[in-house]
């Protein structure tokens, strides 16, 4: 990484003494409607120099960059939540949010361009009596590069305003920052993921869903979906990628992974376990498919079982049900035999010198009903399906086919030949009704 301001750090406790003698001789407030729930609370304001406060590490917002960055590393699980007073980790977080302090959105200008146009500090930081900033961190970070890289120009940064709050627990603290965020019109939204892991870390510390939904100014059903979605994404990267943590892979995911929910709703087994490793193929070549993902998603939440019907097909794998020769015990246990054996599907699915082949013939299976979905309103969706066949035998090459698929393939055009011939028989019949 590359730094420009230096992070130095006083030790805690001389922040706190200096803190104590400030807010002892200050008359300046600040009220904020943001520390307890519906009053206000008047907060003494302090001056301090522009490296006395330091960063949260706790900080909902660079929740995301810290595990990847600790992923990359293989830093230790609490490397920053228990570096907070180290010089090392602060300057890594102080790099993480000068990333923040650059982005904006088509209405939110960047907060390093506002205070560089304004040059002044418009509200105070509100930080805690040791001096850490619980809001205005992406504010802290800008103000600090914009005075390293011009101190004439930006003098007015050489000191911060910051309102002290009184002595908080955690999860007040938390529960600011929440609140704080919730007046998107002026605030960086957080990343799908960020947010997500906002509230799995409100669960964890014993919340209730409808109470985080009402902090949070959601529904309860939106909470669990946010929990869940968040779930698949951390199978993905930790089964699938075997990159727990780096949810810069997952962070363009946010509708995927949000269908996937409604996708696997009310499957188990083994038709859920295909279903879930058919996605994440799906997602590995995004880039392939652009908008299709999405209607491809949807397609293996409605017809998975159509699906890996035909792609076995299409890769000659059998999925007749298993233990067929077993004597029958109960009507249970019968009915499980009779399902199909998704297992040798998985396998392949599984098999990384062969996902290449596998998105080719996903792609064609969901395309196609895709597109006799289209046409069966039209009522075109017989003749789309032959054309379809059509198309796929004339790729076919023999001369490139290995020798030990010469029966399969035999016995497959046999079993086309059939169906043709049954499927003529049929429609000599429409065509004759058609003439009377």
């Amino acid at each position: 990484m590359n730094y420009n301001y230096k992070v130095n750090i006083r030790p805690q406790h001389e922040r706190q003494k200096s803190l104590n003698e400030l807010l002892n001789s200050t008359s300046r407030t600040f009220t904020s409607y943001d520390v307890f729930e519906g009053k206000p609370e008047i907060l003494k304001v302090v001056t301090l120099p522009l490296h006395f406060p330091i960063y949260r590490m706790s900080n909902g917002r660079t929740q995301t960059h810290q595990l990847a960055y600790i992923s990359e590393k293989g830093s230790d699980p609490d490397f920053f939540s228990l570096g907070e007073e180290n010089a090392s980790v602060q300057q890594i977080q102080h790099d993480i949010l000068k990333i923040f302090a650059h982005e904006g959105t088509e209405t939110i200008t960047p907060i390093i361009d506002e205070l560089e146009r304004a040059k002044q500090q418009t509200e105070p930081l509100l930080i805690t009596p040791a001096g850490i900033v619980v809001n205005g961190n992406r504010r802290l970070a800008a103000m600090r590069e914009l005075y390293h890289a011009h101190p004439d120009d930006f003098s007015v940064f050489k000191n911060v305003e910051c309102a002290v709050l009184p002595p908080l627990d955690i999860q007040q603290i938390d529960d600011i920052e929440i609140r704080l965020q919730m007046t998107p019109e002026t605030k960086l939204p957080y990343s799908w993921i960020d947010e997500s892991l906002k509230i799995k870390k409100q669960i964890l510390a014993g919340r209730k869903e409808e109470e985080i939904a009402r902090l949070m100014r959601k529904k309860p059903v939106e909470i669990k979906k946010s929990l869940s979605a968040l779930n698949y994404a951390d199978m993905y990267l930790k089964e699938w990628k075997k990159r727990p943590f780096d949810y810069s892979l997952v962070e363009a995911g946010e509708q995927f992974f949000y269908d996937l929910v409604s996708s696997l709703k009310g499957k188990e087994n083994q038709l859920l376990e295909a279903n879930i490793r058919m996605a994440w193929i799906l997602f590995d070549n995004r880039t392939n498919l652009g908008s299709r993902i999405y209607s491809f998603n949807k397609i293996l939440g409605e017809k998975a079982q159509d699906v890996l019907s035909n792609l076995s097909e299409r890769l000659e794998i059998d999925t007749s049900p298993e233990n067929e020769n077993t004597p029958e015990f109960d009507s249970e246990f019968e009915l499980q035999n009779n399902e199909d054996s998704y297992q040798p599907l998985i396998s392949i699915f599984e098999d990384s010198s062969r996902q290449d082949e596998v998105f080719d013939e996903l792609r064609a299976v969901c395309q196609t009903i895709l597109d006799s979905a289209k046409t069966a309103k039209e009522g075109k969706s017989a003749l789309s399906a032959v054309q379809d066949a059509h198309t796929r035998l004339l790729e076919v090459d023999l001369t490139k086919a290995d020798s030990n698929t010469y029966k399969g393939i035999d016995r497959q055009l046999q079993e086309i030949l059939n169906k043709a011939a049954e499927l003529r028989e049929k429609l000599k019949e429409y065509l004759k009704s058609i003439i009377v």
